[in-house]
């Protein structure tokens, strides 16, 4: 046998020994997204601001199946805002392991990163997992007004926190419903630091959330009571319940409501740092979505109406309140469904408003059209 068919028959043993004692399972996506941005804060006496940019991003996923349920899943993409980067920004050209020089605009390219890593069980009874995985922000509100309510719609969870955070979960089926439990670490900076003498003169604790939910089918309904609590030394500590309601499908089309209530006591006096998008301050705030999804004449419609506020307390002034409107419209054409893949195009509108006892302080419209691959 030459050397060269020695080294083929290695690589198709190994190829065959992999196959044998792993699934490994690759899949993504990738979108490509012109959009249209209208930010209008005139009426607080800001600006008007109105660009057309370009969007993309792309997601790769390995899922290694290694037997009886157990699993490692990743998630390669760029850690960016929602997973995306900018036409003409991000890292200039490497010259020859030099970078910051700016060749051409054009030249320059996002990063990709780990944005997921966890493995575990599952079961069709139990199941767990640990790492840094996916949370499914876009369908669960949860997360907005928990972890961001000084932003609370348009999707900040995902967009800003790219939908993952580190921590473990488990869920149990019954003959009942599904219930999840799972323990995030939101901020792993605490520490205790003593003089020479050993006196401690500094000392924070780490950060911890606590999720649980409860889905359950009452004939053609769904219900999920959600809630989640926050843990924190010297940061705010919210307390957040509610749920979501999936109703009976009307033809082709899921209806869905969900309403979320979030008050956290800790006074700014008691507040040394603030994460983005939370108040530092004592708040209290709720938030509401009605949404519908589901096939509509040749293509398939998302929409969804968010309606919010947030009161905002202080100790020596009076409360200051917020209000949130917000509307998602998407309609997406399936150009092509293979065994392989699917290939869309989804023009949609998304509308932010928010509002205060001194009128509106921002506007904001984005026209964009998804042009989508997955494989």
């Amino acid at each position: 046998m030459s050397k060269k068919s020695t080294v083929a028959f290695i690589l198709m043993l190994l190829l065959t020994s992999t196959i044998t004692y792993s699934q490994i399972k690759f899949s993504g996506d990738a979108r490509f997204r012109p959009r249209l941005d209208i930010d209008d804060k005139t009426e607080a006496g800001q600006t008007y601001k109105s660009d057309f940019y370009y969007l993309y991003r792309i997601r790769l996923n390995m899922k290694a199946d290694i037997g009886e349920g157990y699993f490692l899943s990743t998630k390669i993409a760029h850690n960016g805002i929602a997973y995306y980067g900018k036409a003409t920004a991000g890292l200039s050209a490497d010259a020859f392991g030099a970078y910051g020089t700016d060749y051409r605009e054009n030249g320059k390219r996002m990063s990709v990163d780990f944005m997921e890593l966890y493995g575990g069980r599952n079961t069709e009874t139990y199941g767990y997992k640990f790492g840094l995985f996916e949370v499914g922000s876009f369908n669960n509100p949860i997360y907005d007004i928990h972890y961001m309510p000084t932003l609370m719609v348009d999707i900040p969870f995902f967009t800003f926190n790219v939908d993952g955070l580190f921590g473990a979960s488990a869920y149990y089926v019954s003959s009942s419903g599904k219930l999840t439990f799972a323990a995030f670490i939101d901020n792993a900076l605490g520490n205790t630091t003593e003089d020479k003498d050993g006196n401690v003169i500094n000392s924070n604790q780490d950060q911890y959330s606590f999720y649980t939910d409860y889905e359950l089918k009452i004939g053609d309904w769904k219900a999920q009571p959600i809630a989640m609590i926050t843990i924190a030394d010297s940061a705010a500590a919210p307390i957040t319940f509610g749920g979501i309601i999936t109703f009976p499908k009307v033809a082709d089309l899921t209806f869905s409501g969900s309403i979320f209530y979030s008050n956290s006591s800790k006074k700014a006096s008691e507040i040394n740092s603030a994460d983005f998008g939370m108040p530092a301050n004592q708040y209290n705030a709720w938030k509401t979505r009605l949404k519908v999804t589901g096939k509509l004449g040749p293509a398939y419609l998302t929409w969804f109406v968010e309606l919010a506020k947030l009161t905002n307390k202080f100790e020596a002034s009076p409360d200051t309140k917020t209000d949130f409107l917000y509307s998602w419209l998407s309609y997406k054409f399936i150009v092509f469904k293979g065994e392989y893949g699917e290939f869309s195009i989804a023009p949609q509108w998304r509308f932010i408003k928010y509002d205060s006892e001194i009128g509106n302080l921002r506007t904001r419209n984005l026209f964009e059209v998804d042009v989508d691959f997955k494989f």
